[in-house]
């Protein structure tokens, strides 16, 4: 990377020292662009500040401080709600059906498997 600006050497063009290529033509700088491109204090304060342009002073220019205001979450309003009850016949009937159905399929591998055991040598 540049110590400084740069200038082009196709177009002349006096790049930013962080630029990787010239603004003007898309030029990559080589390395003698970069060791060329030496200025003296007194062109870059010419390169920064053209002719005619108008550059404020440092005091006639007033910057208040920012200061977010404070920002509060509004407050969250929990709804209740009502949990039924449940019925000690329905609690034991889902209970018999989840044994069942937890059952049955062993048993019908179980079956399977004798089946294809029995059957499986005939052949």
């Amino acid at each position: 990377m540049a110590d400084g600006p740069w200038r082009c050497s196709e177009c002349g063009t006096v790049n930013e020292p962080v630029a990787n290529s010239c603004r003007t033509c898309g030029r990559w700088p080589s390395l003698f662009d970069l060791q060329e491109s030496v200025f003296e204090e007194t062109e870059l304060e010419d390169l920064r500040a053209p002719a005619g342009a108008y550059v404020p002073d440092e005091a006639s220019v007033e910057a208040e401080a920012f200061e977010p205001a404070p920002i509060e979450p509004a407050p969250i309003e929990a709804e209740p709600y009502e949990v039924e009850p449940v019925d000690e016949a329905e609690g034991e009937g889902s209970r018999r059906r989840r044994a069942w159905t937890s059952l049955i399929v062993p048993i019908a591998f179980a079956i399977y498997i004798l089946i294809s055991i029995v059957f499986g040598d005939r052949g």
